[in-house]
């Protein structure tokens, strides 16, 4: 979704079970170094506890789209426990970072979910196929994330179309709106997560636009909300998968 956002945008990659977009899109099209990623800004923010993150100095450009850059995850899951004191001080630099951020939070509902990043989210998105079993883990994990962030924040759906149920009774079932439905187009998808050969039309493809109509649905509803400060901020999206399975 960085790739079609309609603005400045930071896909930070928060899952505390390992990165994706390396190894996957990015496999063959970066050609220098990319630094240690989040696993060494959670290192620096152990050698300076007082000081403000050098997050900048962690994030590289993402290759073929203009306007996003990338703060890489941890590669092994082992490293997920320094990462423990690090989502405080990371929410609060990703809140107050000129341009927006896509926070991947990865599944949330274990002893390991970055609460503080849920907390400075401005739209926090859960993504589930509608299948009966997806809606089933869904419903508890939504009803965590309103005991963690009341009404401050916007909670929606985004449905991966491939199950029997439609947006409207999933909204019904789950009591939250579905901001958008992405088409089940495994060619284009593992482009994404696998860094396949995109097809020639694989930038007009019916996946980008459903992302980009995604992206400019939360940029929406994030400008609608009152803020609480004099200034302009980033928008913090949560980019949650849902259930068992991997649906990012």
């Amino acid at each position: 979704m960085a790739m079609t956002w309609p603005s400045e945008v930071l896909l930070a990659e928060c899952d505390p079970m390992g990165r994706r977009v390396l190894p996957g899109f990015l496999a063959d099209r970066l050609r220098e170094s990319v630094g240690p990623g989040l696993l060494g800004l959670a290192m620096a923010a152990e050698t300076g506890p007082n000081s403000r993150l050098p997050l900048d100095d962690y994030v590289i450009p993402i290759p073929g789209a203009d306007s996003a850059t990338l703060l890489h995850g941890v590669r092994d899951p082992r490293h997920g426990v320094r990462l423990e004191a690090l989502w405080g001080r990371l929410g609060e630099v990703l809140a107050s970072r000129q341009g927006d951020v896509l926070a991947d939070l990865g599944r949330i509902g274990g002893r390991d979910t970055p609460d503080a990043l849920l907390r400075v989210a401005e739209t926090v998105v859960m993504i589930l196929r509608p299948t009966l079993t997806q809606v089933d883990v869904a419903g508890p994990r939504l009803d965590a994330l309103t005991d963690l962030l009341g009404d401050r924040t916007t909670v929606g759906l985004c449905l991966v179309a491939d199950g029997p149920y439609s947006a409207a009774e999933v909204e019904r079932v789950l009591g939250k709106p579905v901001m958008a439905e992405l088409p089940c187009s495994p060619a284009d998808a593992r482009v994404l997560s696998d860094g396949a050969r995109p097809r020639r039309t694989f930038k007009t493809s019916l996946l980008l636009r459903s992302f980009k109509r995604l992206g400019r649905r939360i940029r929406a509803t994030a400008d609608s909300r009152p803020t609480d400060t004099g200034g302009e901020s980033g928008a913090v999206l949560a980019g949650i998968a849902a259930t068992a399975g991997d649906d990012r």
